[in-house]
């Protein structure tokens, strides 16, 4: 469920406690380890098993379905190895191309050392991540020729990998996580992409996905009265209107629908749907719109009418790459602020109040027949 990827995912990736210990023990440690580490540069001959790592985010998991085409692309018989933790689990097993999933229990260092040792050997090992140490910690215990990962500003990770690319604020995740593959000289033209058959699209059928993920998740929530006038507009033209979410939004999600002139044309999936009837909910939709989180990459790579709302996260940097995405975004000198995830530098979601209700019902019109 839902349910279950939200509250894992603020578990794993939005904890500040977490963070704080993963910078204050993991970088001495880290440090450490890799002044022992022999390293080696030597590209292997063969290339027959490759391990991708990335231990958090639906959004930055998606990212990655481009990837795997890019390196299936050039090795079509390569065994691919993917690790995640439980947040992304359910978005890896809709991605195509992939040999072998294997989930890391990340709360428990030791266990995710001995899974990935016991997992196998690998010619080349790929670690997505762009800050935790915890993944520079388990790159170093992996069976693998050969170690690739991100070399981060202010970040202190990179000395356990044996090539690193830049982490750039000033590119795409996308064109980053590409970046590792081209150290290695794969071509990487490909775009995310999650392939999903739905027999058709409904036309009066329009999903919402007003719910963000992550630390200080409020900050990236539109205003409940902007929602409530937005879904009148589309109830009073005859649109059936789907709320998703997780189970912990599910009571947030009544009291807007409560709101509603038309409530019976509101229908809240909220907690009720998994990640694959989501993904057919918003392939089936005319049109999705949602706030900058896992959902709206995940809309855009099944090719959704799609219209993102963004604040603090800059488009530049985390907006969606589809062809029929259309990114709206805050007027405020001081947005966006985002780059890794957590670097927020206001207390109010100002910039996402400054997006009026009239901006996305024009959008809306530009995107469907009203």
């Amino acid at each position: 469920m839902l349910f279950n990827i939200r509250m894992k995912f603020n578990a794993e990736r939005g904890n500040s406690k977490f963070r704080i210990l993963d910078r204050y023990v993991g970088i001495p440690i880290i440090f450490l380890l890799g002044l022992f580490k022999k390293r080696n540069k030597t590209f292997p001959d063969s290339i027959k098993k490759v391990a991708f790592l990335k231990t958090a985010g639906i959004g930055d998991t998606v990212l990655l379905s481009a990837v795997v085409r890019d390196l299936k692309d050039s090795y079509p018989d390569v065994e691919l190895t993917f690790f995640v933790a439980s947040n992304n689990y359910e978005m890896a097993q809709l991605i195509s191309g992939i040999d072998r999933i294997i989930k890391l229990p990340v709360a428990n260092p030791l266990e995710c050392i001995h899974s990935i040792k016991e997992s196998g050997e690998y010619d080349i090992w790929i670690d997505f991540g762009p800050w935790p140490r915890i993944n520079a910690l388990l790159s170093c215990f992996s069976n693998a020729r050969l170690k690739v990962g991100f070399k981060t500003k202010g970040q202190y990770r990179h000395y356990i990998y044996d090539v690193t690319a830049q982490h750039s604020d000033q590119l795409h995740e996308l064109d980053n996580y590409k970046n590792l593959l081209k150290l290695l000289g794969l071509e990487c033209p490909n775009l995310p992409c999650i392939n999903m058959q739905i027999p058709k699209c409904v036309n009066d059928r329009i999903t919402i996905h007003m719910f963000p993920g992550g630390s200080r998740s409020y900050l990236k929530e539109w205003p409940d009265a902007n929602w409530i006038e937005i879904i009148d507009q589309l109830t009073t033209l005859h649109y059936e209107v789907f709320l998703t979410g997780a189970k912990i939004d599910r009571e947030k999600a009544e009291q807007i629908k409560a709101q509603i002139a038309s409530r019976g044309s509101v229908n809240i999936v909220a907690g009720a749907f998994d990640l694959k009837q989501t993904s057919e909910l918003l392939k089936s939709s005319i049109l999705v719109i949602s706030v900058n989180t896992g959902i709206m990459h995940l809309a855009s790579a099944l090719g959704c009418n799609l219209i993102a709302l963004h604040g603090p996260t800059s488009v530049k940097r985390w907006g969606p790459l589809g062809a029929n995405a259309i990114s709206l975004k805050s007027s405020l000198q001081c947005s966006p602020c985002i780059n890794l995830g957590f670097e927020y530098q206001c207390q109010t979601n100002s910039c996402m109040k400054s997006i009026t209700a009239k901006v996305l019902m024009d959008a809306i019109k530009k995107n469907v027949s009203i």
